[in-house]
């Protein structure tokens, strides 16, 4: 996010105003466990450093490293639960979540935690996740059943304007539930899900996305067959970058080998890890399918009737 001039401000006069030097030391050895205030701000170690030159050099360090989402969390959690066993009044806290939220930015008291308002910008990162940390993320694996015969059998414009297709589908139904599309190769690729019930969205986004393609295979599909997908859905620990060239990520590995050999055409997986957070009407229409001796996922696929 654009941590501008009025927001630093007003981040520097909560910390002042909030707690004395020693307390802001502290507080700042939470980001960086050897920082040295004196060394930072040029004070010799027998003077006494005012309260507005310490909140203002930690505040510019904590933006220099990308870390103000982090610091603002920390200032509301002070506030609500106190630090070293004592209560402090923070103020400028409503302006800086005011502030932050014009610039883009909105703190979902549910969750404790700040994304990017949609509204506003969309970004692949939801404009909080930073480069090298790893961070707990569910991702949907779309891929197109019989794409070397689809690719042989018809025209590269219409193979291209019919993957064109679902990637709208795709990225319509992942986004309206915060979803964001990592990657795509034409004929399939990876949506993330990081912000609320990350476990729930993936999982009615697969759902949705296999009745969204029954309907566009009735009424909209350029082939003269159905088109078919494999959807699988898994969660775990994964290190992001901006690049997603750049991610080597196991969860990402295993969601793969779990859609190309446990997934059925038209059919969504569901690793265990993703099943137990399911809501129970989601589950109610899932069936277990061995998925190899260590692991057990469940798939869900389209019926009619009782």
């Amino acid at each position: 996010m654009n941590v501008g001039g009025w927001l630093i401000n007003l981040a520097t006069k909560a910390l002042a105003e909030s707690m004395d030097v020693r307390t802001m030391v502290h507080l700042a050895k939470r980001f960086f466990p050897n920082y040295d205030l004196n060394e930072r701000t040029g004070f010799p170690q027998n003077i006494a450093i005012p309260n507005l030159t310490a909140a203002e050099q930690i505040v510019k360090d904590i933006k220099k490293s990308e870390l103000f989402l982090d610091f603002v969390s920390l200032l509301i959690d002070i506030r609500e639960s106190g630090l070293m066993g004592r209560k402090y009044r923070v103020p400028y806290l409503r302006e800086i979540l005011g502030e932050m939220q014009r610039e883009g930015i909105i703190y979902d008291e549910a969750s404790r935690t700040f994304f990017e308002d949609a509204k506003v910008c969309r970004t692949r990162n939801w404009g909080v996740l930073r480069e090298g940390q790893e961070y707990i993320i569910t991702f949907l694996h779309i891929d197109v059943v019989g794409n070397t015969n689809l690719v042989r059998v018809y025209s590269p414009d219409i193979v291209k304007k019919t993957y064109n297709d679902l990637q709208k589908i795709v990225k319509a139904v992942c986004e309206a539930r915060n979803g964001r599309i990592w990657s795509w190769e034409g004929d399939g690729g990876l949506a993330a899900f990081y912000i609320g019930n990350k476990n729930n969205h993936a999982a009615l986004s697969a759902l949705e996305i296999l009745h969204e393609l029954y309907i566009y295979n009735l009424i909209g599909c350029r082939l003269n067959e159905p088109l078919g997908v494999r959807i699988a859905v898994h969660s775990g620990p994964c290190e992001y970058s901006h690049s997603f060239s750049e991610i080597n990520s196991e969860t990402i590995k295993a969601l793969e080998d779990m859609e190309s050999r446990y997934t059925q055409p038209d059919t969504a997986t569901f690793s265990s890890t993703v099943y137990r957070m399911l809501n129970h009407i989601i589950l109610e229409q899932l069936t277990p399918v061995e998925a190899g001796s260590q692991s057990e996922c469940y798939f869900y696929s389209m019926r009619w009737g009782g």
